[in-house]
Parts: structure tokens; C-alpha cells; sequence
């Protein structure tokens, strides 16, 4: 079982892996600048970016679900149906972004958290990436389907191209055109643009398993259920992680832009263990959902339980990496801001401790998403960052003020780390009780 995990999941931790590095660079380069300004504009936008992801998570989550089920029904032909119309869905999403943040940007990036030291920065950066929002989006979206069909290595490929692109040109656009922090906006978009021109290259040589067409543009409601009814709930939780980061950087500016940078700088170097768990969860993802649809639900338990065990031990390994190498990891990016160094490194050793919580966090979230379970899914998007975050970052900031901050989300954390995992056991023995005796897996591969 373990084998079979790590098959599909470690080229998506690669790809992620990869992924952390788009988010990495950008940070590292600006931060030799030696701008605290500059950095602190790069976390008052993230919340931004994270916002275009999570309306691309709609498709690339509520399609990638119902797209591993179909296959595990060897449905192809409503498959293909769902992808088709996943994309277009997204295009839709992107144009709708793109007007509307240009249209209110000005205002935007003050209600983020700008102050009149970060505003022309941030302003610069967040223009730049709202243009570039159908690239970036359609890149992320095209990854995740292909996933949902098993074909982790050829997403993982794709990331690589745009992360190489990016590392490229970062420096050229930053230091040799003087662009500044606009320069590492511009090379983050073409860096997607070009991982999403090989994702559009093949689907359109017909190597992929499921198949991209017009005619194939669906308006049954079942698909459209099948998307929002999954993919809502996950967007729900991106973009409450997004609330909770502005609220925070609003109540961090209180602190000085020495903290609101070394709370960006620390939350960076916190992706890569959220997105190692990601990678692993993505990669579970089409197992669970292949075997539930295929009704085998004695290999659903077995999955989930093995890759909680790894995902746990990494946790572990991780948080003690973090804690004890935080001003060197630290350091990486703030360069000679001492200021910066030092708060950054104070707080992620105090996020450090939801690397043991995030695994199982992730998988049991996406576990609940590939059995199609709307309603649990919904309610575990809602728990992490609106009932449990938000509510202990006013009491814990107002009672301890800084350390009361920065210790919220490992709380938090925790907390809906215990809740996810009784919902996820509730949902399977629902699942299971009733149900006819399992069958036999599909010999059709899930990997590519």
C-alpha cells in the first residue's frame, strides 16, 4: 500500500516542491534588495494570489474528484464531459477576476493591509498578477486535472518548466531591467504561461487519458452539481485561509513592517511543509476516489490509514527542522535586515508546531473531497480558519499580544486536526454500511 502511495505521490510532492519554489524565489530575490518594504508587499499580496487560486481550487478540486470516480466506474465519456467543462468554467472565473480586482485595486491593497510605506509596492505587484490571473489560474487548474487522471509526473514536468522560467528571469526583470518588485510579478506570470502552454500542448496531442474537447462542453447538471458541490467547500477554505492572513497582517502592522516582513518571510518558508502534505494528500486523492467508485472500501481504509501514519512521522521530522533551524532558513531570505531576521525566526518557530497537525489535516480534507462528500467537505473548509483561527486570533492577540498571534494557527491547527479526523471516520462508516461487497479494482493504471 505504502508503495502505491508513494507512486503517485511523490512526483506531485516533486511538482509541489517545485511549487514552493515559485513561491520562494520571488521572496528571496526581493528580499536582496534589502527593501523591508518591498518583502512586506509580497505578503500583503498573497492573500491576492491565494484568492485566484482558490476560484481555480472550484474546477481543479470539484472536477478532479468526480473525474477519479468516473474512472473508477470506467465511465470515460462523462470524464471527459467534466474536463471540458472544468476549463471552460475556469476561463469564465479567470475574466471575472481579472475585471473586477482591476476595477477595485486601488482600494484592494489598503483593505490587504498596506500601509503608505508598502501601498506603491504592493499596488505594482498585485496589478501585475490580476493581468496575468487566466494564466495563472488555467495553469493551476490544468495541473491539478491531470492529476485527477494519475498523471502526476506530467503535472510535476509542467511545474518545473514555469519554476525554471521564473528562477530565469526573477533576476532579470528585478536587478538588470531595475523593476523591483513589479519584475518578480511579471516573471511569475510568464513562468505559469509557460507551464500552461505544455499542460494546452498535451492535452491537444492526445497523450492524456482523459480526453479535451468542445463538443464536449457539457450543461448536464449532474456535472455542474459535481463540481460546485466539491469544489465550493474547498474554495470556501482557501479563501478563509486568504481572510485569515489579511486580518492577520492588519493586526501585525501594530507591530512594525519589521514583523508584518518576518511574518511573510516565516509563512513562505512554512509552504514547504504545507505543500510536501498537499503533494502527499493530491497523490492519495486519485486512489481514494478510483477505489470508492469502484466500491472497495476495505483499500479506501487502507490508503488513508497508511498515508496518516507517513504523513505524521514527516510532520514530526519537519517541525523539528523548523523549530531548531529557524534563523538560518530565516535568513535566507531577510538578508541584512536583522530586524526582519529576528522576528521571522521567533515566528516560525511558533508555526512550526502545525507541521504536526497539517498531514493529517490535508489528507482528511481531501480524503472527505474524493469520496464526494459535500456536506463534511463544507464543513471541514468552514473549521480551520472561520470557527476555530479567526475567533483565537482576537481573544489570544488581545490577551498576549504578538506571541498570542503568532501561536494562533498551530492551535487552531490541532484543534481541526481532531475534528477532520472524527468526520472523516463517520463518512467511511456511513460509506461502508449498506453497501454491496467490494469489487475488484480496475486493472486500468493510475499512474502515467
Amino acid at each position: 500500500m505504502a508503495s502505491a502511495i508513494l507512486r503517485l505521490s511523490l512526483p506531485v510532492i516533486a511538482g509541489m516542491i517545485i511549487q514552493v519554489l515559485y513561491n520562494l524565489v520571488d521572496m528571496f530575490f526581493i528580499g536582496m534588495l534589502a527593501d523591508p518594504a518591498q518583502v512586506a508587499a509580497v505578503n500583503i499580496v498573497t492573500p491576492l494570489f491565494m484568492s485566484m487560486m482558490a476560484l481555480a481550487t472550484i474546477v481543479s478540486t470539484g472536477a478532479a474528484s468526480y473525474i477519479s470516480r468516473c474512472l473508477g466506474q470506467h465511465d470515460q465519456e462523462n470524464a471527459g464531459r467534466t474536463l471540458s467543462t472544468g476549463v471552460v468554467i475556469t476561463l469564465g472565473l479567470s475574466a471575472a477576476a481579472t475585471l473586477l480586482g482591476l476595477l477595485f485595486a486601488p482600494s484592494l491593497v489598503r483593505l490587504l493591509g498596506a500601509d503608505e510605506q508598502i501601498v506603491p509596492y504592493a499596488y505594482s505587484y498585485a496589478v501585475a498578477l490580476l493581468v496575468g490571473s487566466s494564466i495563472i489560474m488555467g495553469n493551476y487548474t490544468m495541473g491539478q486535472l491531470l492529476r485527477s487522471e494519475g498523471a502526476t509526473t506530467v503535472s510535476m514536468i509542467g511545474m518545473m518548466i514555469g519554476t525554471v522560467v521564473n528562477i530565469i528571469l526573477d533576476p532579470v526583470f528585478i536587478f538588470a531591467l531595475n523593476m523591483d518588485i513589479l519584475g518578480a510579478a511579471v516573471a511569475t506570470v510568464i513562468g505559469n504561461g509557460c507551464a500552461l502552454a505544455y499542460y494546452v500542448w498535451y492535452y491537444a496531442t492526445n497523450r492524456s487519458l482523459v480526453k479535451f474537447h468542445l463538443r464536449l462542453v457539457s450543461f448536464t447538471r449532474e456535472i455542474y452539481w459535481q463540481i460546485f458541490s466539491i469544489g465550493i467547500p474547498a474554495t470556501i477554505s482557501q479563501l478563509l485561509v486568504s481572510v485569515a492572513i489579511v486580518v492577520s497582517n492588519n493586526l501585525a502592522k501594530a507591530y512594525g513592517v519589521a514583523t508584518v516582513a518576518g511574518i511573510g518571510i516565516a509563512s513562505k518558508v512554512m509552504t514547504i511543509g504545507t505543500f510536501i502534505f498537499m503533494g502527499f494528500a493530491a497523490g492519495c486523492q486519485p486512489l481514494i476516489g478510483f477505489s470508492f467508485g469502484a466500491r472497495n472500501y476495505p483499500r479506501v481504509n487502507a490508503i488513508i490509514k497508511t498515508a496518516m501514519l507517513m504523513t505524521t512521522l514527516l510532520g514530526v521530522a519537519l517541525m523539528a527542522l523548523f523549530k531548531y533551524q529557524a534563523s538560518t532558513l530565516i535568513a535566507v531570505f531577510a538578508g541584512k535586515m536583522d530586524a526582519v531576521l529576528e522576528q521571522g525566526a521567533m515566528i516560525l518557530r511558533a508555526l512550526s508546531w502545525s507541521l504536526c497537525a497539517l498531514g493529517p489535516l490535508m489528507l482528511a480534507n481531501t480524503s472527505v473531497q474524493a469520496l464526494g462528500k459535500a456536506k463534511a467537505s463544507l464543513f471541514l473548509s468552514f473549521s480551520r480558519q472561520g470557527l476555530f483561527f479567526l475567533p483565537l486570533l482576537f481573544i489570544l492577540n488581545t490577551k498576549h499580544g504578538l506571541a498570542g498571534l503568532i501561536h494562533t494557527q498551530p492551535l487552531a491547527d490541532g484543534i481541526t486536526t481532531l475534528v477532520a479526523l472524527f468526520v472523516l471516520a463517520s463518512v467511511i462508516r456511513k460509506a461502508e454500511f449498506g453497501q454491496p461487497p467490494s469489487i475488484a479494482m480496475s486493472n486500468q493504471p493510475l499512474s502515467q
